[in-house]
């Protein structure tokens, strides 16, 4: 199946690409550009990531979680950012047409994609190993944006949901670890499915300093705030959030995942701690949990209370 046949067959068919009622995509798949007008009083946020067989995820993965997992991956930047999801282009290498691969692959990603009403507008397809690049788009205020740079001391810092389940799964989804079917399911699906916290960015951002999105595990995402807002921070160890499956599994190491581990695709956020009551109300109405672990300080370093290992996480060389 030749380029522009599997663009008609696969990704122009999709619902994904499906433009109709959005009066912001003037052009989507099927010309040299896509084209976009930018809402009014709206800014145009983009985020970029990349995919690589055997790096990144195993050999022979389902391709309908490898959809889904793009998507989640890009997409947890715009909610770092506090956008709202606009569109995505797609840059697929592939060593062989297979319309079967392609087709679970776009059934992957439109089923995050579709819900969150983020449309495919354009890409690329050539041959050689496996490897799949997103570039994601959204809207958001430009008063509104929330950078690492803004961080301030006397912050607390916060995380949503668990850390370090994502760390745990490698082993089990590469088939290096065997595990019980409950337990493999549960840490299957942390590891596949991960939950890009847009609406949670979406509500914070009124109330917060600076945020992003833990990819390459604790430790190391937010040192990139610290940088970039030259200030340090003062990290309870014992106030890490594990999930109860992560501390009763891996007892001995849970707490070490949570921090230096990657792929949990949550917010770490910074605010004053007269925010403390507002953020409290915007978490318990959105049912997802949150952790006060620590403070912005003026020492320009992290500093982890109970830990005294390496604070790096995910390598990408």
């Amino acid at each position: 199946m030749q380029e522009f046949e599997l663009i008609r067959s696969i990704f122009q068919a999709s619902v994904m690409a499906n433009t109709e009622g959005r009066g912001d995509i003037l052009q989507g798949i099927g010309d040299d550009c896509a084209q976009v007008q930018v809402p009014e009083g709206q800014t145009l946020v983009f985020s970029m990531d990349t995919m690589v067989e055997g790096r990144h995820f195993p050999y022979d993965a389902d391709p309908v979680d490898i959809g889904y997992r793009a998507v989640a991956t890009c997409v947890s930047d715009l909610a770092a950012m506090g956008a709202k999801p606009a569109f995505f282009t797609l840059a697929l290498t592939m060593p062989e047409s297979d319309p079967q691969w392609l087709a679970g692959f776009a059934e992957g990603m439109a089923e995050l994609a579709e819900p969150i009403g983020l449309l495919l507008v354009g890409g690329d397809t050539t041959k050689g190993p496996l490897t799949i690049t997103l570039q994601v788009h959204g809207y958001v205020e430009q008063a509104m944006t929330r950078l690492r740079s803004h961080a301030q001391v006397g912050d607390d810092i916060y995380v949503t949901g668990t850390l370090g389940d994502a760390a745990a799964a490698v082993p089990v989804v590469t088939g290096e670890l065997q595990v019980s079917a409950e337990r493999y399911e549960y840490f299957y699906e942390r590891y596949w499915r991960p939950s890009p916290r847009l609406i949670a960015g979406m509500a914070l951002k009124r109330v917060v300093h600076s945020m992003m999105d833990i990819s390459d595990g604790l430790a190391q995402d937010l040192q990139h705030i610290l940088r970039a807002s030259k200030v340090g921070a003062y990290v309870d160890y014992a106030k890490l959030p594990v999930s109860d499956e992560l501390a009763q599994w891996r007892p001995e190491s849970a707490y070490a995942l949570a921090l230096t581990g990657g792929d949990d695709y949550e917010l770490c956020f910074t605010a004053p701690p007269s925010a403390r009551e507002e953020i409290q109300l915007i978490l318990q109405t959105l049912h997802l949990p949150c952790a006060r672990i620590g403070e912005i300080t003026d020492s320009e370093e992290l500093i982890v209370d109970g830990y005294d290992g390496e604070l790096s996480g995910w390598q990408h060389f």
